[in-house]
């Protein structure tokens, strides 16, 4: 039994036959052609885009039937690639100045378009060169007449095993007999990631070369959670998943009765629980799991889906529509956060010797005041739609706050001159992910309506470390003394101004920490969507004196080797406890 290590992409664990999905690659041939066939190539040109653009419309309409609209809207992005003026305008002039054929120019020009983003680093701009190669292989086939490519669609429950998959192939595979996903490339918004985690199966992606050397057929292990794959498991390790994925579907059911319930403690306590969000196809996930909102709704995504900025039009329908699936229940905008990890080229963020600590979140914004601006305005205007909030990222003092909220004030001005309809009376807040943020809580308290806690980067610049980093990664500890205490003093910050205080961070989805978290005083607490039935049901039977207490003695302890060693035995006596409770 081999063990590979990957990204944990979806959630679940599954057993079973590999199916390998090899496509092969159309690579065109290069002609030269005389100056008066210029003009014939340009018509290939046209008519091979025409075919393509036909096939990828019939492919929206059948995944919109089959996995519903938002996911066919994903597909739908490759249309836009077909009519980009970049697209167009490299090919036809590849054409007339090398005077080559219209098949080779088309794959020059992609080529150097991918070789742009890939020099970009950031995960979503290299997602989109899977977009530009499915785009390139479908015009490339569209120049002999089109049709789609030899594609084997399981006929047995198996595990899919690929290099990648294109938006294209995943329409293909549809639901049948697909038991979970290993890729090795992708990440956590990719194609494949986001089909996982609407099927409801598991996926691990980025396994650098494990997945496709897979042999057709090879039993295979998936463990969505720890983002591990076991080739050819021992019977044992074979039964612990099998076990693991018929624990989860019990669990699952068992807690899908808490769906509409409240977290509330035995004692009284109430904890809102929300969802953290980043594709609108989340949207009826964070619903089924209960969410009485969205937490966080990270808005990077429709900038980076866009290869220019969108336009205040393009943000207010698509926010709108999110406000308007979630019936009532509010949601939370977090305001641009580029730069750092998510550099985009494009959005004027460069790439810097040590972006985590340069020119991203709301230093990125306030200096692209109309940018900025925009992206208020469309986020009031789709507050007609229902409740919203707006917080701010990277805030380390109050000019950040102040100056932001000046933008927001000339946003509601300008949109009442314009008689367009929009919410008022927004409540605006912040992200508490610096230390500054922390050390001056009862000074941004004051000022703004509410706190949540972006525990990822606050355990990141608190520990100096960064948390992409493997050399130091063993540092990312969220029960450090200096985490616990900052944690308490943002919380007991807002509390004595009167404003509640959340947590969207990883921090939120991690079942061990939830009594932590209670314990902590945090009003709300925003996770992913498979995570949040889990926090709900330990909040529900946890006393919250109980957790105070819990609290209180972690920080007693002075390391956090101390600290998770004790969290463990806590957790293990409580199950003890309950176990014997039980009839």
């Amino acid at each position: 039994m081999d063990t590979h290590l990957g990204i944990a992409a979806s959630p679940g664990y599954a057993v079973g036959p590999v199916h390998l999905i090899a496509t092969a690659m159309l690579v065109p041939e290069r002609r030269s052609i005389p100056a008066a066939g210029i003009g014939t190539e340009i018509e290939r040109f046209r008519d091979a885009v025409g075919c393509a653009r036909s096939e990828i419309q019939e492919l929206v309409r059948s995944i919109s039937r089959e996995l519903g609209a938002d996911e066919g809207e994903i597909l739908a992005s490759q249309l836009l690639i077909l009519e980009d003026e970049l697209v167009w305008d490299a090919t036809l002039a590849v054409i007339r100045l090398e005077r080559i054929n219209a098949e080779a120019a088309f794959n020059r020009a992609i080529g150097d378009i991918v070789s742009r983003f890939l020099e970009i680093e950031d995960e979503t701009f290299r997602e989109r060169v899977t977009d530009l190669k499915d785009v390139e292989q479908r015009v490339l086939r569209g120049f002999a007449g089109g049709g789609p490519p030899a594609f084997r669609v399981p006929h047995r429950p198996s595990v899919i095993a690929a290099r990648n998959l294109s938006p294209s192939d995943t329409a293909a595979l549809g639901r049948n007999n697909v038991l979970g996903f290993v890729m090795d490339e992708g990440g956590a918004t990719s194609h494949v990631a986001i089909l996982a985690r609407s099927l409801g199966v598991p996926a691990v992606v980025g396994l650098k070369g494990v997945a496709a050397a897979l042999p057709d057929g090879q039993t295979v292990g998936v463990d969505g959670i720890e983002g591990k794959v076991l080739v050819d498991p021992d019977p044992g390790a074979a039964e612990n998943l099998r076990l693991l994925s018929r624990q989860q579907v019990v669990v699952n059911e068992k807690l899908s009765g808490l769906r509409d319930l409240p977290a509330v403690t035995p004692d009284g306590r109430r904890v809102r629980m929300m969802a953290n969000i980043e594709l609108p196809v989340e949207v009826d996930e964070a619903l089924a799991r209960g969410a009485e909102g969205i937490g966080l709704l990270r808005t990077e995504y429709l900038f980076f889906q866009h290869k220019t900025i969108p336009t205040e039009e393009d943000q207010v329908r698509v926010y709108s529509e999110i406000v308007r699936r979630m019936e009532g229940r509010p949601v939370i905008f977090r305001t641009l956060d580029v730069g750092g990890d998510k550099v985009s080229g494009y959005l004027g963020a460069k790439r810097e010797y040590n972006p985590f600590l340069g020119w991203r979140g709301i230093r990125f914004s306030l200096a692209n005041r109309p940018l900025f601006k925009t992206q208020i305005k469309a986020i009031f205007r789709a507050g007609e739609q229902g409740p919203i909030k707006l917080m701010f990222p990277m805030i380390t003092g109050l000019e950040e706050l102040r100056e932001a909220r000046e933008i927001c004030a000339e946003a509601l001005v300008e949109l009442e001159a314009a008689g367009l309809p929009h919410a008022r009376g927004v409540d605006l807040g912040i992200m508490v992910e610096t230390p500054s943020a922390v050390l001056a809580a009862p000074l941004l308290a004051a000022e703004c309506d509410f706190f949540s806690i972006g525990s990822n980067d606050l355990i990141q610049y608190t520990l100096a470390m960064d948390r992409g980093n493997s050399r130091v990664s063993y540092l990312y500890q969220p029960l450090h003394p200096a985490i616990l205490r900052s944690i308490r003093a943002v919380v007991e910050a807002a509390h004595a101004a009167g404003i509640w205080a959340g947590l969207c961070g990883e921090m939120g989805s991690e079942t061990r920490l939830a009594e932590v978290l209670l314990g902590l005083g945090l009003d709300e607490i925003s996770t992913h969507g498979a995570a949040l039935p889990k926090i709900k049901q330990v909040i529900r039977w946890t006393d919250s004196g109980e957790a105070r207490d819990l609290v209180a003695a972690l920080l007693q302890t002075v390391t956090s080797a101390e600290a998770n060693a004790y969290l463990a035995d806590y957790i293990a006596e409580r199950k003890r406890r309950r176990l014997e409770e039980q009839p």
